[in-house]
């Protein structure tokens, strides 16, 4: 009786982190090239990483902004060096919600209306639900202005079966150095 309650208790665990997300909202995030040095992102955003289970329930709720960095130790064994295309080529990123417009100038009106074809064609190759909006301001002047709200949430397993997939084939690596030295 006792095997079958750990085993009920391992599945329910196993379950809820292969159901488990992270869950990243974004509110009020502008950035507006215009504005001095210093004030070109507000102040007031949010940004705000929780943890989904079981696809409804919200948990450990942080804003990213109140974090205190000071407290965030990372051991010096461990890699800090993020591979952004491997991330992006094999992790699924659910868009909940986005609202995106960008307003985009340059002092040339040919460079402004390629930039904004080139940009709408990356984000209608990463965003699927067209709900963003890139507009071409031709004036004499360079700037860019983006205001964002959104949710988008990750597969925590997808990330968990990333890191172990990473270390087995580093280990097989490491073996197989091992062997063409020895």
């Amino acid at each position: 009786m006792f095997f079958l309650f750990i085993l009920v208790i391992l599945f329910v665990i196993g379950f809820t982190i292969h159901t488990s997300k992270i869950g990243i909202k974004i509110e009020n995030f502008k950035i507006d090239t215009e504005k001095p040095k210093g004030n070109k992102i507000n102040k007031d955003k949010k940004i705000i990483i929780y943890l989904i289970i079981f696809n409804k329930i919200e948990l450990f709720k942080r804003n990213v902004e109140n974090l205190d960095k000071q407290k965030i130790n990372i051991p010096e064994n461990i890699k800090t060096k993020v591979n952004y295309k491997e991330i992006l080529e094999n992790i699924k990123i659910d868009i909940r919600k986005i609202d995106l417009i960008i307003h985009l100038g340059t002092e040339d009106a040919l460079l402004t209306a390629i930039f904004t074809g080139i940009l709408s064609g990356i984000l209608g190759g990463i965003i699927r639900k067209p709900k963003y909006e890139i507009i071409p301001v031709y004036s004499n002047k360079n700037f860019l202005r983006v205001k964002l709200n959104c949710i988008i949430s990750v597969s925590l397993m997808q990330y968990i079966y990333k890191l172990v997939f990473n270390k087995i084939k580093d280990l097989k690596n490491d073996t197989l150095n091992k062997k063409v030295e020895g």
